[in-house]
């Protein structure tokens, strides 16, 4: 999960209009068809290189659907970043209402489970690419190009609320306020671990000599990060 800082004003992806035939259902299909072709395309190639003529090829669409359902490239491109950011909101519900429902009760014994709750789920999401193949090169992409929006569009409705629960939980183990700096850092740092998963995936194997997360290597990384992450939940610094 990329957590890039940028705050530049996101463009509206466009009005969504209702297809001509085969009614909402057909047109939210292709839609997510366009959406899904673009994402892996965009990074393999980069936004610049890679056609609205091979996304279209790649969905199985004529290319004026793209200009139907999109307008223009740019927008497209923001719609990517909608729709990852809407996948991660989803997988990340379950856990961070549970967190909310700790947080409200202020029930400090039950922060180390919720919090690892969130992180689980944090990792099982990154290290996949079964539901959205090529979401982790399209993110990388988007953080090399500094003209591209849809990053902010994924911090702004999926990071931020994620690393401000984090840093919420470990501030209630702790026993201090929910803006207390040790507890923000700590949960930059859980999150930036957790990358370790997703956009820097490829960087973490290589440097462990792994094939891939199987065959019991994805749990072992689990159990190595719940480690560090309840320690930290125990031994708190120096306020």
């Amino acid at each position: 999960m990329k957590t890039s800082t940028a705050t530049r004003p996101v463009a509206s992806p466009g009005p969504r209009r209702r297809p001509e035939s085969g009614g909402y259902a057909r047109g939210d299909e292709v839609r997510n068809r366009i959406l899904l072709a673009a994402i892996e395309l965009f990074g393999e190639q980069g936004f610049a290189s890679a056609s609205t003529r091979a996304i279209a090829a790649r969905a199985g669409v004529n290319p004026p659907a793209l200009q139907y359902y999109f307008h223009t490239k740019d927008r497209l491109r923001q719609a990517c970043g909608q729709y990852l950011a809407d996948r991660i909101k989803d997988h990340l519900s379950e856990p961070m209402a549970r967190a909310a429902i700790v947080l409200e009760a202020g029930d400090r014994s039950a922060v180390p489970r919720a919090l690892w709750d969130l992180l689980d789920t944090v990792i099982d999401h990154s290290s996949s690419e079964a539901e959205i193949p090529g979401w982790t090169q399209f993110l990388a992409q988007a953080a090399a190009e500094v003209s591209d929006t849809s990053l902010a569009v994924i911090h702004r409705d999926a990071v931020e609320p994620l690393f401000h629960t984090l840093a919420a939980l470990t501030a209630l183990a702790w026993g201090r306020s929910a803006d207390d700096e040790a507890a923000r850092l700590n949960a930059l740092m859980l999150l930036a671990q957790a990358r370790s998963f997703g956009i820097h995936r490829q960087g973490a194997l290589v440097m462990m000599g792994w094939p891939d997360f199987a065959a019991g290597r994805l749990d072992a990384a689990k159990r190595s990060l719940k480690f560090q992450a309840l320690s930290a939940l125990a031994n708190p610094p120096p306020a």
